[in-house]
């Protein structure tokens, strides 16, 4: 009985030893494909997505339980809006009102339609997104607006010359 145990930790550590290269190699294979991205494109894939809430919300009667964002779906004037609808501390970095401001402009702008007595309206808009989201989710929230505002300005970095 002990010889088959001692036989099929073996096998296990074997295993567990050809996982850990093949997941080194898939990290490596990674981290290849994301050097060799456009720049742009990164941002694109990095900074589109759906939030699930952990703490769902209503609107329009309805439960909301999750969030689509999408940052660079917004305009320029989009984004300027929400930046300066919060006081600037830091001319450096966003504070996590401004990442909040544009979490809800994005959010607000890709929230599904709905019909409402021939209106076509949203079933929430930014404000909803301020006022109702819940703390946990806020926190995700900021981080993936942080997330695009740097991965912004890196990208722009590298399409950037002084000739």
């Amino acid at each position: 009985m002990e010889e088959n145990e001692k036989k099929a930790a073996k096998l296990l550590d074997e295993s567990a030893e050809e996982e850990k290269e093949e997941s080194a190699d898939n990290k490596k294979d990674e981290k290849a494909k994301l050097e060799n991205k456009d720049p742009g494109q990164l941002l694109r894939e990095l900074c589109r997505g759906k939030l699930e809430l952990l703490q769902p919300f209503r609107a329009h009667s309805q439960d909301v339980t999750e969030v689509e964002y999408d940052f660079c779906g917004l305009t320029n004037e989009e984004v300027m809006d929400a930046l300066d609808s919060v006081p600037v501390n830091n001319m450096f970095a966003i504070s996590n009102q401004q990442a909040m401001a544009l979490f809800a402009a994005t959010a607000g702008k890709c929230a599904p339609k709905i019909d409402d007595e021939e209106k076509n309206t949203r079933l929430y808009d930014a404000r909803d997104i301020k006022k109702r989201l819940g703390p946990s989710d806020a926190v995700k929230a900021i981080q993936l607006a942080k997330l695009f505002y740097n991965a912004s300005s890196q990208a722009g970095r590298k399409n950037n010359s002084k000739e």
